[in-house]
């Protein structure tokens, strides 16, 4: 029982420094494209990830079997944007895997 509440502990824990670390990784990654384009090289710009930038890039959590929302989220995202209560870039960015997402 106490190696199950620690693992769930080191489970939020990791969780909230990665979701806390979030807006400073995207931040990041949308500084160094800038960055790259003012630099005036030919090449094209580099292909980043935002979870190169975060605290614990390889966790997940336990007995999650994908990234990104559940089924359920997508389902209520969808009627969110059916009845035109969030515009379309919103609806993808909240669906966008992280791994996707730059």
């Amino acid at each position: 029982m106490i190696r199950w509440v620690l693992r769930e502990l080191d489970n939020q824990e990791f969780g909230r420094a990665n979701l806390d670390a979030l807006p400073v990784a995207r931040l990041t990654t949308t500084l160094i494209g800038i960055a790259h384009g003012f630099s005036g090289s030919k090449r094209a710009a580099p292909k980043l990830d935002v979870k190169d930038f975060l605290p614990f890039p390889d966790w997940n959590p336990e007995g999650a079997t994908r990234i990104g929302p559940s089924d359920e989220t997508v389902a209520q995202l969808k009627k969110l944007l059916l009845k035109r209560q969030i515009p379309m870039h919103v609806f993808t960015s909240l669906i966008t895997p992280l791994s996707q997402s730059t």
